[in-house]
């Protein structure tokens, strides 16, 4: 008995010791962060950013794969049967646990199917329309269409989205004939803005500044206050239409990551809330920085989808 307590405190430190190297181990190989929609939306400009900084936090590089697809309903669907080790990760727009469950109740994925790991920040659903249109006025643009009996044709990014969600509401609330158009990305709804193949688009500031002055006109947001890259564009609560929904994107990956994954990128994760260079990076493509961790994304995601199930209720 007394060899056996020698040898098993001797094996103890050695089993500590592999535990700790596992902690400081990963990774050891890439990481896949996957982008549920198309290249060229806001999603996918802003996943290209973390997955840039995150794999120098990291030391092993950061993939971005884009599987579009369902407005992002069968990427999130496969991500849940991926393995929990933290070599896949996820940078989803927030409607795919707010809106999309409440106009799919069939969904395949529910919230605690992922371990939410962080949100860097949100944006405001903002709706444009083609410079050569001639409009600069969302009330007037709105008042012509419901005195003429104008077909609006407005494009979103994907199906089911806060987005489409603030389209809908705004027409609604206008008394306003128009029909939706999904796309895959951000950036398809813009150039078919910009080709004139659509009368409106609402999307996120990050697709449409570098468009601002050059082919589209931004008319309001759906925020409560305006947003600090659109100084002087009104709210569309401003404009006396109740329309305000905040839009975000959070980083997530399969429930069960192992507590040394989580810990690690919890580290990398508050040395980039750190980084003025990242954070920059962010804000130029038009992300309102505000680091939301873990339960606070989940809280985010639970009270946004009362909001619209609300609003659905009503008719929105």
């Amino acid at each position: 008995m007394k060899h056996l307590a020698i040898a098993f405190a001797a094996a103890v430190p050695l089993l500590w010791g592999a535990t700790a190297a596992t902690a400081q181990s990963w990774p050891e190989k890439e990481i896949t962060l996957r982008v549920p929609l198309g290249a060229g939306g806001s999603t996918d400009t802003a996943a290209r950013v973390i997955a840039q900084y995150l794999g120098e936090e990291l030391g092993q590089a950061v993939i971005v794969e884009n599987r579009p697809g369902a407005g992002g309903v069968i990427a999130t669907t496969a991500l849940m049967r991926d393995a929990a080790d933290g070599y896949t990760l996820q940078y989803s727009p927030s409607s795919l646990f707010t809106s999309e469950p409440l106009r799919r109740p069939d969904l395949a994925y529910k919230v605690e199917d992922f371990d939410f790991i962080v949100s860097f920040g949100g944006s405001s659903p903002t709706l444009s329309v083609n410079e050569a249109s001639g409009v600069t006025d969302l009330k007037a643009f709105l008042d012509d269409a419901k005195a003429n009996g104008t077909r609006i044709t407005y494009g979103h990014p994907g199906a089911g989205s806060t987005l489409q969600l603030a389209g809908e509401r705004l027409f609604q609330e206008a008394g306003v004939t128009a029909q939706q158009i999904p796309f895959e990305s951000g950036g398809a709804a813009l150039t078919a803005l910009l080709a004139g193949d659509i009368t409106a688009y609402i999307g996120p500031e990050t697709t449409i500044l570098p468009y601002v002055g050059e082919g589209a006109v931004p008319l309001a947001v759906a925020s409560a206050n305006r947003s600090p890259f659109l100084p002087d564009v009104p709210t569309m609560t401003e404009l006396g239409y109740d329309v305000s929904l905040e839009s975000l994107s959070a980083l997530h990956a399969p429930a069960g990551l192992p507590d040394e994954v989580q810990e690690r990128l919890q580290t990398a994760l508050t040395n980039l809330e750190q980084n003025e260079e990242f954070k920059a990076a962010l804000e130029r493509i038009g992300v309102a920085v505000n680091f939301r961790y873990g339960d606070a994304v989940v809280d985010y995601i639970a009270t946004t989808r009362a909001v619209l199930q609300e609003l659905m209720g009503n008719g929105g």
